[in-house]
């Protein structure tokens, strides 16, 4: 005990005579980390592309972005002819592409160092940790490979042509429930219609078909807005400018209602995701014959047998991506339509089709097999290019560096491609980018000749949207049905937003939610073709749904 004693003493008087050394030693570490935690991202800033001012501790550009970052982001591009930019989002540092070259060397001619994707705190810990992270959010690994390959046997062109009969029933759905919203009591079509909502369910129920096999014909079903309203939350989980705790580690120890929110919806999500799954898991167990992906993924065997996460993951990426970019597309196309300047368009389109076919019946019949009309091809082309859904695409994260323009990208990057800039890109589209004009795609004397893959809406290179060619065949085959049975209008006291940027009803969702309008509707042909065609459909699909 004395020598414990003994040794004690000088030990006190030897931190006694260094404490202060300590304290400044404690008090330099904090600075640092404080320093660190304020201004540092997790890639050093890379020489060579440019970065606006406008940063603040902590939060980086985050606040200078202001409310609807793809907007500030196309305005530096175009104000500064910045074909990309550099900027800190909190503690990660950002590149954004805003031009479609930028795009085209990044994505498409460094599409191995650009595979991969980065991950998110808020979305891949709470919205994510039951279903998984969906194809199109995973990091690229062995299960996301498995999935793609899995997915994209059902995405070939016979797999469109063996599930027409799913396009026939939604866009069949989609005229029907114009027309009898149109129809006031006399039987007359003099009732303005709210497309948005019929859209959203066509686009809805057809993911569900093809995953689950199962739809919803009535469009009050409590159960289909509920639906409609989680992903309509899920998607404020994937935008850039509506979760700051992913990109300020510090507020992850706060109270934070946005991780509340999460939990609920992923809770609430969950139950109809799992009650899905669970019917057709029921029926493949009883021998019950329903075709969908789900069925098909659950019966596989031997080593390309996915996990059962893997089938959720792969069916909630379905659902949430499906579902809201068809009906954007198609209601933002649709509301220019029905405005004065989309007049001409919209009988342009009408005239192009009655070339191709010789009865609105046989348009009506063949264009779920086929896509025989270029006007339309291009109608459809120039709706996604203009109103795109999402318009900060999911992020890419590099995983080996590669060089722009003598700048040395490096590994561990995030990139975001900026859709909504890269698709009105007026060094790719030419002076008229912020025109809507289906006749762009059909002028080979053009000097702004956009290839492959035309516009960013899909993504592009190794980690496009694996949906490309199914979702042009259902925006075809609903806008030549539309066309061939109404003449639209719009509304006079509730008419669509026509601007690309002003038509999204929240700028700080990742997907964008058109603004409602209303249309008039004028049968172009006898009625009782309209009803034939509509009978010809649901006697061909009646035996799609299984109970």
């Amino acid at each position: 005990m004395d020598d414990i004693g003994s040794a004690i003493g000088p030990l006190e008087t030897l931190l006694s005579h260094y404490q202060p050394i300590l304290l400044i030693l404690g008090v330099l570490g904090l600075g640092y980390l404080i320093f660190q935690a304020a201004f540092a991202t997790d890639v050093p800033h890379i020489k060579g592309i440019p970065e606006p001012a406008g940063a603040v501790p902590f939060y980086g550009h985050l606040k200078s972005l202001g409310d609807d970052h793809p907007t500030t982001l196309q305005n530096f591009s175009v104000d500064n002819a910045w074909p990309l930019v550099q900027v800190k989002f909190g503690n990660r540092r950002v590149i954004a592409l805003n031009t479609f070259e930028a795009a085209q060397h990044f994505i498409i001619r460094n599409s191995s160092a650009t595979i991969d994707r980065p991950l998110f705190w808020t979305f891949h810990k709470f919205v994510s940790n039951t279903q998984g992270a969906t194809i199109g959010t995973s990091p690229w690994d062995t299960s996301c490979k498995r999935k793609r390959t899995a997915i994209g046997s059902y995405m070939t062109r016979p797999a469109i042509q063996r599930n027409a009969p799913l396009i026939d029933i939604e866009a069949l759905g989609l005229v029907e429930g114009i027309f009898k919203a149109s129809l006031d009591p006399n039987g007359k079509t003099s009732v303005e219609v709210d497309p948005r909502l019929l859209f959203q369910r066509a686009s809805l129920n057809f993911v569900l078909m093809l995953c689950y096999a199962s739809r919803f014909p009535d469009i009050d079903d409590p159960l289909l807005h509920e639906i409609l309203a989680t992903g309509k939350t899920v998607s404020t989980f994937r935008s850039t400018n509506n979760n700051m705790q992913d990109y300020v580690p510090l507020l992850r120890y706060f109270s934070n209602s946005r991780i509340k929110m999460a939990k609920e919806i992923t809770k609430k999500r969950d139950v109809w995701l799992e009650a899905l799954l669970d019917r057709v898991r029921k029926a493949v167990a009883s021998g019950k014959p329903v075709s969908c992906i789900a069925e098909s993924l659950l019966k596989e065997k031997g080593s390309e047998k996915l996990t059962e996460a893997e089938i959720r993951s792969i069916n909630v990426g379905l659902v949430s991506g499906g579902s809201d970019t068809i009906a954007t597309t198609g209601l933002g196309g649709l509301g220019f339509l029905a405005s004065k300047e989309g007049q001409a368009i919209q009988q342009k389109a009408y005239d192009e089709i009655m070339k191709v076919y010789a009865t609105a019946e046989e348009a009506w019949e063949n264009c779920v097999l086929e896509e025989n009309v270029e006007y339309v091809v291009a109608l459809v082309r120039e709706m996604l290019r203009y109103y795109c859904a999402i318009q900060m695409l999911p992020p890419r994260k590099t995983c080996k560096p590669f060089e722009w323009q003598g700048a040395q990208v490096p590994a561990g990057c995030t990139v975001y491609m900026n859709a909504q800039a890269i698709n009105h890109d007026k060094t790719a589209y030419g002076p008229d980018a912020h025109v809507f004009r289906p006749e762009r795609w059909l002028d080979a004397s053009s000097p702004f000749q956009v290839g492959l893959p035309y516009h960013y809406s899909y993504g592009a290179g190794s980690r496009a949207c694996t949906a490309v060619a199914l979702s042009n065949r259902i925006l075809y085959c609903y806008f030549v049905r539309l066309i061939v049975s109404f003449r639209f209008t719009a509304s006079e006291g509730m008419a669509p937003t026509l601007d690309y940027i002003g038509f999204n009803e929240n700028p700080q969702g990742a997907t964008v939610i058109p603004k409602t309008y209303k249309v008039n509707i004028e049968e172009r042909r006898p009625r009782e073709e309209l009803v034939k065609n509509l009978e010809n459909s649901r006697e061909t699909t009646s035996h799609l749904v299984f109970t």
